[in-house]
């Protein structure tokens, strides 16, 4: 558990940080965390000239996914679950098993996503 120490003396602390998705909540995490002082490489399913706009907004850099992949300490995966699938199978190949991968997926059928069998069958 961190104490209060710890806790101040990781506030100057920087981290580089791969945000895969540019939607709402990739792009509030790319606006917040390049806000206070993190370096942020946003990718999205698009080609990095894209995400021009929020790069210049925000002064991430935009890349591709395997440069998002590969650039931070954490990656931040926020895309819509039914896309996940998608994602290149090499994607993590060669990241470093310290790397944090945090996910901000919300499986949504009825709404977005559609019936995902993997996720409803293990529920059977």
């Amino acid at each position: 558990m961190l104490n209060p120490d710890s806790i101040s003396s990781l506030k100057d602390t920087y981290m580089n940080i791969g945000v895969f998705g540019a939607g709402y909540i990739g792009g509030t995490l790319t606006r917040r965390l390049a806000a206070v002082g993190h370096k942020v490489f946003v990718a999205n399913s698009r080609r990095p000239e894209s995400l021009a706009e929020l790069a210049a907004e925000t002064v991430a850099t935009a890349v591709t996914a395997h440069e998002a992949a590969r650039s931070g300490d954490v990656i931040i995966v926020t895309i819509q679950e039914s896309s996940v699938p998608n994602l290149t199978k090499d994607l993590f190949d060669g990241v470093s098993p310290e790397v944090v991968v945090v996910d901000t997926g919300n499986y949504y059928p009825q709404q977005r996503d559609g019936r995902i069998a993997p996720i409803e069958d293990r529920h059977a």
